[in-house]
């Protein structure tokens, strides 16, 4: 199947995480949290939130513990707060 990462189009597997797919990538830094800093995927099971991205639109999506669907949009390093204030 196929998902958009970051606006660009990647294979994933029926069952693989968003996750796998981002690291598959050779992204090592995932999220942007709500101060500006960016981090990886620290437990992989979805107590530490170090993984939270924009998954259809939707803020804060916990990555290690979301199954890819067929042309799910993927936003990486985006932070709820940073993306609605004005420019």
């Amino acid at each position: 199947m196929s998902v958009r990462l970051d606006g660009q189009a990647v294979d994933a597997a029926e069952g693989e995480t968003v996750l796998t797919v981002i690291q598959a990538m050779g992204q090592r830094q995932v999220a942007r949290n709500d101060h500006g800093q960016v981090s990886g995927a620290y437990c992989g099971m979805g107590i530490c939130q170090c993984c939270l991205v924009r998954i259809d639109g939707r803020h804060k999506r916990r990555a290690c513990q979301t199954l890819v669907r067929p042309g799910m949009q993927i936003e990486t390093r985006v932070n709820r707060i940073a993306a609605t204030e004005a420019p």
